[in-house]
């Protein structure tokens, strides 16, 4: 039960603060353009650079205040490095740009639209909301994945196995009692 809450206040906390991230993102490339802001180079990188590294500092801020509350034995060095690691990747992937998208744009681009702000773009030469989608959807297994590896689910659905069958048996019995007739 102490896991479950713990799983649900950074799962709650990652997804405030993607939001928020992806809000101020809006508000810099969307709304103030409507009070004359005009797109230069020079003000947009270092936008983007400052932008990336309250990324990378909440990532390791998230595995950090983890290890801290944590009782520092091996597994919760792995999770603490886990949850850096998958904010890292959540950023990579562009979790912030497909946020800004559905929650405050209301939906994706088209398809023929460049993603030109993605670093992508200026390394494959295009990036599209395919791609980005195709992008974020490998990233997102690659997180599922190391969280698997982490929490041993393997072992957890050994155990939950017998915990299944007996509940099927009980339950199919039950079926065969009131029908008459038996499940196989």
């Amino acid at each position: 039960m102490k896991i479950t809450w713990k799983v649900f206040g950074v799962s709650v906390l990652v997804f405030l603060f993607f939001s928020l991230m992806s809000r101020i993102d809006f508000i810099v490339h969307s709304t103030l353009y409507n009070y004359g802001l005009q797109f230069s180079y020079q003000w947009a990188n270092e936008y983007w650079i400052v932008y990336c590294i309250v990324f990378f500092i909440f990532s390791l801020l998230i595995g950090f205040v983890y290890w801290l509350g944590s009782n520092k034995n091996e597994r919760d060095r792995k999770v603490s490095i886990a949850l850096t690691v998958s904010m890292s990747l959540l950023a990579l992937a562009g979790t912030a740009d497909i946020m800004v998208f559905v929650l405050w744009v209301g939906r994706l681009p088209p398809e023929n639209i460049m993603w030109w702000w993605a670093p992508w773009y200026h390394v494959f030469g295009v990036w599209t909301t395919f791609t980005q989608l195709v992008f974020a959807s490998i990233i997102f297994m690659v997180i599922a994945f190391i969280w698997v590896q982490i929490l041993n689910v393997g072992t957890w659905i050994k155990q939950l196995l017998p915990t299944y069958k007996i509940v099927h048996d009980a339950v199919g019995t039950a079926d065969q009692e009131s029908t008459g007739f038996k499940n196989d």
